[in-house]
């Protein structure tokens, strides 16, 4: 199947370059983009599970 692209922005504590950098994308702390060549919808719920793992460990 197609090709995901995903950005990720934050407005503070979490940092979205740890979570792109996960999936071999990358950025800054506060702004970050994935490419996904095929697998979208695969990769989408992977990357919204390590989202939702890191905004949980904030909560710890």
């Amino acid at each position: 199947d197609g090709g995901l692209r995903v950005s990720l922005r934050s407005k503070g504590r979490v940092d979205v370059n740890a979570i792109a950098s996960s999936f071999g994308g990358g950025g800054h702390r506060a702004a970050a983009g994935i490419r996904f060549a095929t697998d979208a919808e695969k990769n989408r719920d992977l990357v919204l599970a390590a989202i939702s793992q890191a905004i949980s460990a904030l909560k710890d």
